[in-house]
């Protein structure tokens, strides 16, 4: 029950199976991940002056040694879907949210998941790590999360960046952002227990203690309007028909939806209804918490 930049809560992991076969990258695919820095302006302008120059990046994709990040650490990265394919239960969900996902990108999933099933050799992903020890995935997105729903841990190659990524959004105090939140929720007639917390999630639901978890990083105001009506949205149907009979609601639904040939989350109604309850209230919500931006 999240609204997500990459969805669902994470479960972690100690560590995953480690038989992968690597490669060095060849000379076409090092000219790609050029373009992946250079002419990418998400990750140029998160990464400011990374490198200098081709050759900079060249050597650092030669020369730098692999390293396997920590269950903690592949939940957290940025620029990934990493965190989303750890929120599910079962490798069968896993792999297909993973699937889902990469037809989105247009990705050619089956070559991939062959590719993994055949044990061929593959070239390590590329991560940044700024100096707060945050990191971000620079490329390799599809193979991080190909493994992750295969139940490998793909190493990586680091590089490390001594200053602060560039966040993009806005910015609001917490006690804002909280006081806003709880007049929302108050129209709604809720008293859910409301937590800004930073997550792979825009926002989280948990049913059981009726708990709205807001990540503070958001794109805009009124993507944070929307993440809270999402989750109010969760938290109504919650009200009506129990904690334990919303959980198992939820379930149900989603169960037919996977029998079907869908994702559990993506795709399960509940989620689709408070998306689009969301969408549909944030403008008249917008002129609603003026107030509390003045």
């Amino acid at each position: 029950m999240s609204r997500t930049y990459i969805a669902s809560s994470i479960k972690k992991r100690k560590k995953y199976q480690f038989n992968l076969r690597l490669r060095k990258y060849s000379d076409e695919e090092i000219s790609s991940e050029h373009d992946e820095y250079f002419d990418n302006d998400h990750t140029s302008k998160a990464i400011p002056r990374l490198f200098s120059n081709e050759g900079e990046l060249t050597a650092f994709i030669k020369d730098s040694k692999v390293e396997t990040l920590t269950a903690g650490e592949l939940a957290k990265i940025k620029n990934s879907d990493i965190g989303e394919i750890l929120g599910y239960s079962s490798k069968g969900l896993r792999l297909s949210a993973c699937i889902k996902l990469m037809k989105h990108y247009g990705r050619d999933w089956k070559r991939l998941l062959s590719g993994f099933i055949n044990r061929k050799k593959l070239p390590p992903p590329l991560v940044i790590r700024d100096n707060s020890g945050d990191m971000y995935l620079m490329s390799g997105n599809s193979r991080m999360i190909m493994g992750i729903a295969l139940g490998f841990n793909m190493p990586v190659k680091i590089k490390d960046y001594n200053k602060a990524f560039v966040t993009e959004g806005f910015k609001m105090k917490k006690n804002t952002m909280i006081d806003i939140a709880k007049e929302i929720l108050r129209i709604h007639g809720l008293k859910s227990k409301i937590v800004i917390d930073r997550s792979n999630n825009k926002a989280d639901y948990e049913w059981i203690s009726d708990t709205i978890t807001i990540n503070p990083r958001q794109d805009s105001i009124e993507d944070f309007v929307e993440s809270i009506l999402h989750e109010c949205d969760h938290a109504k149907m919650r009200k009506k028909l129990g904690a334990n009979g919303y959980e198992e609601a939820y379930t149900i639904a989603g169960q037919n939806i996977v029998d079907k040939g869908k994702d559990f989350y993506w795709d399960n109604p509940y989620e689709i209804a408070a998306e689009k309850y969301a969408e549909k209230n944030s403008k008249k919500y917008m002129k609603i918490i003026q107030p509390f931006l003045n």
